[in-house]
């Protein structure tokens, strides 16, 4: 334990990432409040054209609810290809450090909701505003998926390229979505989506740490068809033992 303890701590993206989150912390209570502030008071055209399609959809597409499904679906498909807990165990352990995260941020700082129109901490309305889970969200897990994709080499590279594209995308959108309809403060968005990638970047760090073949031999069925238990015909073989664990 002490040992991953202290690759998680020595990893430099990390600790990049933690300086920006607790920098963003200290400048969100009181630094960037007149940011905050000009966004959230900025006028919103077409409020009652757009308000339901963007809460229905748009503002969905960061949700757990949406983008669990995909990660989950796609370690799935990657731990049954590759015969390998590893890609649940990335997908489950991340999702995990994140929630725990920006939960805890939550409540310790109890931001008052934007609707106050007081971006304060501790604040008396019982807020939770920040960091913005969805932010988070579409950094760690869409993130996740884009990594296990590459480190799988499910895909080709250039694919890869444009899956982060639209990675960017979601996280542009989704922040624009929460802004306007007053779900979340600015700093919120931008405090979640630095959350999000420091606890992607704990997670990919805790891929490399994890020694190859750990997690392969506990896989049921290892090598041996699922419904008959034969042995598995060498179809392929050498192909995924290069990104098998």
């Amino acid at each position: 334990m002490s040992e991953i303890a202290w690759g998680l701590a020595s990893d430099k993206t990390a600790i990049i990432l933690a300086v920006a989150l607790i920098t963003m912390t200290v400048l969100s209570a009181g630094p960037l409040h007149p940011i905050d502030n000009f966004v959230n008071t900025a006028p919103r055209p077409y409020w009652d054209e757009l308000r339901l399609f963007l809460i229905l959809w748009p503002d969905t597409v960061a949700s757990r609810a949406v983008a669990l499904p995909v990660l989950t679906a796609t370690a799935l498909q990657l731990a049954y290809w590759h015969r390998s807990w590893r890609p649940i165990v990335l997908g489950v352990g991340g999702v995990f450090g994140m929630i725990c995260l920006v939960a805890s941020m939550k409540l310790l700082l109890a931001r008052n909701h934007p609707r106050t129109y007081d971006p304060s901490f501790f604040g008396d309305q019982g807020g939770v505003s920040f960091p913005s889970g969805h932010g988070a969200n579409a950094i760690l897990i869409y993130g996740l998926v884009l990594f296990l994709i590459i480190r799988y080499r499910a895909v080709r590279p250039h694919i890869a390229r444009r899956l982060g594209y639209c990675i960017v995308g979601i996280a542009i959108l989704q922040s624009a979505v929460s802004a306007y309809l007053h779900f979340h403060w600015f700093t919120d968005l931008v405090t979640g989506m630095i959350a999000g990638g420091f606890a992607l970047a704990l997670t990919i760090r805790l891929d490399r740490m994890i020694p190859e073949g750990r997690t392969a031999t506990w896989w049921p069925w290892y090598g041996r068809t699922l419904w008959t238990g034969e042995e598995r015909p060498p179809r392929d073989r050498e192909e995924y033992a290069a990104g098998r664990d």
